[in-house]
């Protein structure tokens, strides 16, 4: 569940840039509705190139990189997307944040 205290932790434990790449559709797909949101209720975005966030289809894979300030609001629209697979990679990434989402 989100919380103000896990976008800071993931915040504090997010490198510069994150990156990571995707190549299950559904998890492109997952990522994909969370960035096309836009601006949203909590007047945040997690696509802002100033701060160096990309996305970007190379082949068959999704190439991301997700600055620090966006990678919280990236996994919180992960954990708010219907089906499991938004959770799923929103766990796994703060997985590799040594964060563990309850």
């Amino acid at each position: 569940m989100w919380s103000d205290k896990l976008g800071k932790a993931i915040e504090a434990a997010a490198p510069v840039s994150y990156a990571m790449s995707l190549v299950s559709p559904d998890e492109k797909e997952a990522v994909t509705s969370a960035v096309n949101q836009g601006i949203d209720s909590y007047l945040e975005a997690c696509y802002i190139k100033e701060r160096g966030d990309s996305y970007e289809f190379v082949g068959n894979r999704m190439e991301c990189r997700v600055s620090k300030e966006s990678l919280p609001v990236l996994i919180r629209r992960l954990m708010n997307l219907d089906g499991e697979w938004g959770t799923d990679l929103a766990s796994g990434i703060c997985g590799t944040l040594d964060i563990e989402l309850v």
